[in-house]
């Protein structure tokens, strides 16, 4: 019988554990919180992917998601009795319990097949240990495992419309030859995992990152530092360093704690700029990369962002999965000769339709040919461009006149051609807007371009009402004003320090 005092472990813990020791017992244990799992966006797909999964088989119990845990384990238990292939199956041995998304039985075997559902283009390890974790569990409970299967998403499938083929967009793999290859390392990890339990079990746990074989890979993304690396917080300087991950870690077990500690024979030429900016607090700027990279720049400039979906269930005739859709922009040209600016933006109200022709043809209309684009990592801009394009061939004219035109303003901070102590090493929009001008998007209601991209599906998805349509359009304006706003700002601040400098 199952003991409810028994503190459970469930394959996101086991997940965790493999990517670092640490960060399991502090959850585990309660002193820092679970991560959040959660996706922008990704639970408005989630059903309508999860049932196309599903129509591929027939006569299949599924576990109701209204069920309590222990109610759950006991239809699970009492339909493989009955040898019953179940959709969203509990599983549970020992203190392991799991959920596995279709537990198929094969009458002529006499046997299991594990399968999973996964909205992904691509088979990443975690899919691989997943498989293991369920495996573990319904072996404890002495099910026979015939094998592993898998339905993903066939990245190269393209919408024709109307209503979705499953065996077009969806890919079934069996992917048991693949674990039956690798299952030595998986059996070592749980091994390694059952040790550390046994270890462990009931007594407190000393974390380091310092240690001979540390799990940790960077004290940038460690959930609790305080925990793992004490006297980090006091040395949050050495961490900033562009390029330092692994470095970082072997400068902190030396004492580092600043810019200023670590010597400059252990730096990149990069690092060494950024130690001199925090040090002396000036900006850094290279004034003669900076004379090359514009001076093609045309006199009158104009700025474009995009926002983006990316649904994995293509919405649109001739779209793939994942594949980035335009639905809005905002365009600033700046005439520099009569210091004129003049903002042009589009939004495609019409969530019900496909936003690229407007998006496109009022793009054609408002951007000046022959003049010089600059977007932050302009890759993003001219792939909505070319696909676009692509697709709608009346516009192939208007991105073979523009894609010579883009410069990417993200470039210059990437190379530290410039840099500002306030960037704190970091190189995004968001971070460098407020070093180099009053400008933040702090205030935003929208400030991410996933939120964004989330908030748009949901129009979409009509997950809103009338009045909250209203708000989330008007957020969506807001926030990519702001981005092309703030690389006129940007630019116009290289402006300047070139003609005083």
């Amino acid at each position: 019988m199952f003991d409810k005092e028994v503190t459970t472990i469930t394959k996101s813990q086991y997940l965790q554990y493999l990517r670092c020791n640490n960060a399991f017992h502090l959850i585990r244990e309660g002193m820092v919180p679970k991560p959040s799992s959660a996706s922008y966006g990704g639970y408005l797909e989630w059903g309508d992917f999860l049932q196309l999964c599903r129509n591929q088989f027939s006569d299949v119990t599924s576990i109701d998601k209204t069920l309590d845990k222990e109610e759950s384990f006991q239809k699970t238990e009492s339909l493989i009795l009955k040898k019953k292939s179940i959709f969203h199956a509990h599983l549970r041995f020992k203190e392991f319990v799991s959920t596995v998304e279709f537990l198929e039985y094969d009458c002529e075997r006499d046997g299991w097949f594990l399968w999973d559902f996964r909205p992904i283009g691509s088979i990443k390890q975690d899919i691989l240990r997943s498989f293991y974790f369920y495996k573990q569990v319904a072996e404890g409970m002495s099910l026979r495992i015939l094998g592993y299967k898998l339905i993903r998403i066939q990245t190269k499938f393209v919408y024709p419309g109307g209503s979705i083929k499953p065996e077009d967009y969806l890919l079934i793999e069996d992917i048991t030859p693949r674990m039956d290859s690798e299952m030595g390392t998986r059996d070592e990890e749980w091994r390694s995992f059952l040790e550390e339990l046994e270890r462990t079990n009931g007594q407190s746990v000393q974390y380091s990152f310092l240690e001979a074989q540390p799990s940790c890979r960077s004290l940038k993304i460690c959930l609790s530092p305080s925990h793992c690396a004490k006297g980090k917080e006091n040395a949050k300087e050495i961490f900033d360093f562009r390029d330092s991950s692994e470095l970082a870690k072997q400068w902190f077990a030396s004492g580092y704690d600043s810019y200023e500690s670590v010597p400059d024979s252990e730096l990149s030429p990069i690092q060494k700029i950024q130690k001199e900016a925090h040090i002396t607090g000036n900006i850094y700027f290279d004034r003669k990369s900076f004379e090359t990279y514009l001076s093609n720049a045309t006199k009158s400039v104009a700025f474009l962002d995009f926002e983006s979906i990316n649904p994995y269930i293509p919405l649109y005739p001739q779209t793939r999965p994942f594949q980035h859709i335009p639905y809005l922009y905002s365009l600033h040209i700046w005439d520099s000769e009569n210091d004129h600016l003049t903002h042009k933006t589009y939004l495609h109200e019409d969530v019900g339709s496909d936003p690229r022709i407007s998006i496109m043809s009022q793009l054609q209309k408002d951007l000046p040919p022959g003049i010089t684009i600059f977007s932050f990592n302009d890759f993003f801009e001219k792939l909505i461009i070319q696909e676009s394009a692509e697709a709608f061939p009346e516009f192939l004219e208007f991105w073979e006149r523009v894609k010579s035109m883009f410069i990417d303003l993200a470039l210059p901070f990437k190379k530290l051609w410039i840099y500002h102590p306030g960037q704190n090493g970091k190189a995004s929009l968001k971070e460098i807007l407020p070093c180099f001008s009053t400008e933040s998007h702090t205030s935003l209601s929208i400030r991410e371009g996933q939120d964004a991209n989330y908030q748009y599906l949901r129009l979409i998805k009509k997950q809103v009402t009338a009045e909250e349509k209203k708000r989330v359009l008007e957020d969506l304006k807001a926030y990519c004003k702001l981005d092309s706003y703030g690389l006129f700002l940007i630019y116009r601040m290289l402006q300047e320090r070139l003609s005083v400098i």
